[in-house]
């Protein structure tokens, strides 16, 4: 059963915005198939997906999850610093 299916399906929202977010995971790792900054195979199972958010305009990375692990406090350090808000989506923790 696909990620949408169950989502639809879900017994709440918790689970829902689970579901939908390995959706949007499995989309970004089949569109990037490389990290983009070790520029190793991407798995959905262990991809980040950080999406960057500043006034309306979001921006999105597709990483492996030690990568993120690597730059992860840098990285929202940075985003907090110029005001814009950050999305994690963790396939490692969506399985």
């Amino acid at each position: 059963m696909n990620n949408v299916l169950r989502a639809l399906m879900a017994d709440n929202e918790e689970e829902r915005n689970r579901h939908l977010d390995r959706e949007t995971l499995l989309y970004a790792v089949q569109r990037r198939i490389t990290c983009e900054r070790t520029g190793r195979a991407l798995d959905v199972d262990s991809a980040v997906m950080v999406t960057a958010i500043k006034d309306g305009r979001r921006t999105a990375t597709v990483l492996t999850g030690e990568a993120w692990d690597e730059v992860a406090e840098h990285v929202r350090a940075k985003l907090a610093e110029i005001g814009a808000t950050v999305k994690v989506i963790d396939g490692r923790q969506l399985t």
